[in-house]
Formats: structure tokens, C-alpha cells, sequence
């Protein structure tokens, strides 16, 4: 879902592009223009407001369709105050370039940013592992967190909204009572959770060398 609205997203910024270098070519007179205004001012209260509220959700949930959600009705906001300094430019100077030049920026925002929304749903949908910097993070986390810990192999990750999956084996050196070896497999997982809340990790130990 997240995938297909930042498709459309993306269209829509390409459909104003197209409509802003048509309206600049052909030339356009805008009318009503304080009816316009009050109508625009009314629309971005109400949209304040639920943009508001779709942040507080995807903060709890990181959940891509409501990114694409607030994504969505924040570029109605910026949109409906670009609308009204175009506006009020243009009742000012007499001309349309100002609605057309507006059009334009905001056109280029909603690429940018559905661009973004766009990349990360497909990285979810492929399973792709996590970002090189959380990734490093992670491999710091295990090699740093006992002497006894020499290494690691088999390293997975993956993300789907706010959760995290990670699958690992690491390898022990100069410990072979079993019991002591899951006490610090447990630690380590307690460890690592603290570091990635709410991840499902997974976690095998062998002897140094082992695979």
C-alpha cells in the first residue's frame, strides 16, 4: 500500500510540473481570488490538525502507509500555504506568474520526499538488510560486549515497519560450560535489545572457529 501510494504521490508531483509549464507557456488569469483564500485557510487548520495526529501515530508505529499518510496530507498543508502566499501575490502585483512559480516548488517537494517513501517500501518488500549505519552499530554491539566474544558469521537483518529481525551466530573462546555460554547469549540478546527495542533476535554460539 505504501508502495502504490508513493507511486501516485510521485505522479501527481509530475502531473503539477506538467500543468505548471503549460499554465506558463499558455498564459492563465486567476479569479475569485479572496473566495479562494478563505477557502485555503479553512482547509490547512483541518489539515494541521490531522497531520498532527498522523505524526503521533507513526512515531508509535513507523508504519510506511501512514508515512505515506502524513507525507500525503502534509504536502495538503504546504500546498494549501503555497496557494495562499500565490494568492496574495498575485492580487498584489496583477500577475499569474506567482500561482505558476509556487506550483513549481511544491511540485519538487512531493518528488523529493515521495522518492523517499518510495525507496523505503521497496527495501521492506525485499527484505533488504538494515541501514549500513544500524548495521554497524549492531556489529559493534556483539564484538564489544564480552572478551569472550571473538567474532561473529551468519549475520541477518531485516525490517518491516517498526519491527526488527536479527539472526546471528557468534563464536566463544575459552568457554565450555553450556550454561555459562547461554547465560551470555542471553545477556548479549538483552543487550541487543536495548540498543533495538522491540527486535526479534535470534542468536546461535559456537567455539571459536566454528560455523
Amino acid at each position: 500500500a505504501g508502495l502504490f501510494q508513493s507511486l501516485v504521490i510521485s505522479l501527481s508531483g509530475l502531473y503539477l510540473l506538467f500543468e505548471s509549464a503549460r499554465r506558463l507557456i499558455r498564459g492563465v488569469t486567476l479569479e475569485h481570488v479572496p473566495l479562494a483564500i478563505g477557502v485555503m485557510v479553512v482547509s490547512m487548520a483541518l489539515t494541521f490538525l490531522l497531520v498532527l495526529r498522523l505524526k503521533r501515530v507513526l512515531k508509535e508505529t513507523d508504519s510506511i502507509i501512514v508515512g505515506t499518510e502524513t507525507l500525503h496530507f502534509t504536502i495538503d498543508f504546504l500546498t494549501n500555504g503555497g496557494v495562499i502566499v500565490a494568492l496574495i501575490l498575485v492580487r498584489l502585483t496583477g500577475s499569474s506568474l506567482w500561482d505558476i512559480a509556487v506550483a513549481f516548488i511544491i511540485a519538487c517537494y512531493i518528488l523529493k520526499q515521495s522518492i523517499g517513501i518510495l525507496r523505503k517500501s521497496i527495501d521492506e518488500l525485499l527484505d533488504r538488510a538494515f541501514p549500513q549505519e544500524e548495521q554497524r552499530e549492531l556489529e559493534r554491539v556483539i564484538l564489544t560486549f564480552d572478551p569472550r566474544i571473538v567474532g561473529f558469521h551468519n549475520l541477518r537483518t531485516r525490517k518491516i515497519g517498526q519491527q526488527r529481525f536479527i539472526d546471528f551466530h557468534f563464536e566463544i573462546r575459552g568457554e565450555e560450560n553450556f550454561s555459562r555460554a547461554h547465560e551470555l547469549t542471553e545477556a548479549l540478546i538483552k543487550r541487543i535489545c536495548e540498543r533495538f527495542p522491540g527486535a526479534d533476535v535470534t542468536v546461535h554460539f559456537d567455539p571459536e572457529g566454528g560455523e
